[in-house]
């Protein structure tokens, strides 16, 4: 069995939640895990037969990112010697860079598969105060481009991160599977839609110019009808969120427009079985989890065009999908859906269906199995 190091600069909470493990129970089926990743405290745990190592986060985001480095650097090659790791399975082909550059000056062995799991250009641009935007993207393509020239294989969410990695001059084969969600708790969720007194809409995301929220307060001050909007997620960009909030004061349904912190995954079910819409407005989006949670509860779903949650929409049929950030053709399919709720809840059966069907553990384990078994 292979020994794999999962690598990513992605915070997990401590302790470890139950949904985690459960992820890396199914992945110790097909291999020995270990997890290179950051915290709020540096710790090293083991659950099952996965080795967890936690690195502390930093608060100031620069230093965070010059650690990301020297670990990548230095640590990375360290755990793998030390291990005796086959395969280094890395998350974002920026940071990747670094740790696979040093890997290959070390002339190690070790097979590198990397996962593309959204937009790693424009996602740091648009969600990120960069003092010359212009020069970050040029070094973040040169870094990109090397380690998507070096990997072995590389895995994909969606036909979207499949075109933008092929931008970059790619060849190979791609293994496509999305992330990981267990969706047993969705799928069971019972519909409380009809208890509504308005048409509920929901956002759920960070409150970013990327994630575009305020295009959806835009649409729905265009149009008359009885609509509640909730807002669910952090807000890590703060003068987006003024923005957001000048938007909704400016709106004709401002009483009816929410913002909520994160919420746990159970209030999270809760806020999809009542909701009649919901709406991922993203300018730029890898796959986009929150639309496959929000299908499994039968909830209807409109997403835009430039996203890879495109590849589980069949327009009118199992979701909607409106033309990227076009705030006009957001508010008419928005207020087409309105005027045919019998239509969308059908869609929203569709869409459940859909996701059942396609989006099982055994077939994110089979994705991972396949991946392993093409670089071994």
């Amino acid at each position: 069995m292979n020994k794999v190091l999962f690598v990513a600069p992605t915070k997990y909470n401590y302790p470890i939640n139950e949904d985690l493990k459960s992820k890396f129970i199914i992945l110790s089926e097909i291999c020995k895990p270990f997890i290179f990743a950051f915290s709020d405290k540096k710790k090293t745990t083991t659950v099952g037969n996965t080795k967890f190592i936690f690195h502390k986060k930093l608060e100031n985001r620069l230093l965070n990112y010059l650690k990301i480095i020297y670990l990548f650097v230095f640590s990375v090659p360290k755990t793998v010697k030390q291990h005796h790791i086959d395969i280094v399975c890395l998350q974002d082909p920026v940071t990747s860079y670094f740790a696979i550059k040093s890997l290959k000056l070390r002339n190690s062995n070790v097979k590198i598969v990397l996962e593309s799991h959204g937009d790693f250009i424009e996602t740091i641009a648009l969600e990120k105060k960069l003092l010359i935007p212009a020069i970050y993207k040029k070094l973040f393509k040169l870094f990109s481009s090397y380690s998507i020239k070096n990997a072995d294989q590389i895995r994909s969410i969606s036909s979207f991160t499949e075109e933008q990695v092929k931008a970059y001059g790619y060849k190979g084969s791609f293994v496509r599977f999305p992330a990981w969600i267990n969706l047993d708790k969705f799928l069971v969720a019972k519909s409380i839609r009809d208890a509504n007194d308005y048409f509920k809409i929901i956002f759920v995301g960070s409150v970013t110019d990327r994630k575009n929220p305020k295009l959806v307060v835009r649409a729905i001050s265009k149009i008359d009808s009885e609509i509640s909007l909730e807002i669910i997620g952090p807000t890590p960009n703060k003068t987006y969120l003024n923005e957001l909030k000048e938007s909704i004061s400016n709106s004709q349904h401002k009483e009816n427009i929410f913002l909520s912190p994160f919420i746990e995954v159970d209030e999270l079910i809760q806020k999809y079985s009542s909701a009649n819409l919901f709406i991922l407005p993203s300018k730029s989006e890898g796959l986009g989890r929150v639309v496959i949670e929000a299908q499994a509860t039968a909830c209807p779903v409109l997403i835009s065009s430039n996203t890879g949650a495109v590849d589980l929409i069949i327009d009118y049929e199992t979701g909607y999908i409106f033309e990227n950030d076009n705030l006009e053709d957001l508010k008419d399919k928005i207020k087409n859906i309105i005027d045919n709720q019998q239509h969308s809840v059908q869609v929203g059966l569709n869409g459940k269906s859909f996701v059942a069907q396609n989006h099982t553990i055994e077939n994110f384990k089979f994705g991972y199995k396949k991946l392993f078994d093409l670089v071994s």
